[in-house]
């Protein structure tokens, strides 16, 4: 079942993100910005929105974005991968958008998700970044490709 993250979820949620941090991570500044203590920071944001599959009392995937429609966070478990969570996620976040109705949603994607995210309708709009001690490739889904 999909439902909103509440701050008790940061340990579950962390600890299903760790394993993706050095995709991504290229130092501890970066590193820092998947913390526990980030992690709660953003489920108190109110612009931030953060939903998590959970089966079993056992989050399994988490997705979340920043108004109007950034892509925060999209991870599945790497145990629970290719049983559709992603796709389940995907498609709860995209009616959460239709109410504000964005002409695009955007990523920073990891150099290893940008298959994931095309499979989305995503396309990238830069070559590899390095900002904040992140690498990330830069992405975009416009709305026509939304439906």
């Amino acid at each position: 079942m999909i439902r909103i993250a509440e701050l008790s979820d940061s340990v579950d949620i962390q600890q299903l993100i760790q394993p993706y941090i050095s995709d991504f991570a290229i130092h501890a500044e970066g590193e820092q910005k998947f913390s526990q203590f980030a992690l709660e920071q953003l489920l108190q944001q109110t612009e931030v929105h953060y939903f998590v599959y959970e089966r079993a009392s056992k989050i399994m995937g988490v997705i979340a974005y920043r108004e109007p429609a950034y892509l925060v966070h999209f991870f599945v478990d790497q145990a629970d991968q290719g049983q559709g969570i992603g796709r389940l996620l995907w498609n709860y976040l995209l009616q959460s958008l239709e109410d504000g109705n964005p002409q695009q949603v955007s990523v920073n994607s990891s150099c290893n998700a940008v298959a994931v995210y095309e499979k989305f309708g995503f396309q990238c709009i830069s070559d590899v970044c390095e900002f904040g001690g992140l690498r990330f490739i830069k992405m975009l889904r416009l709305k026509s490709s939304c439906a």
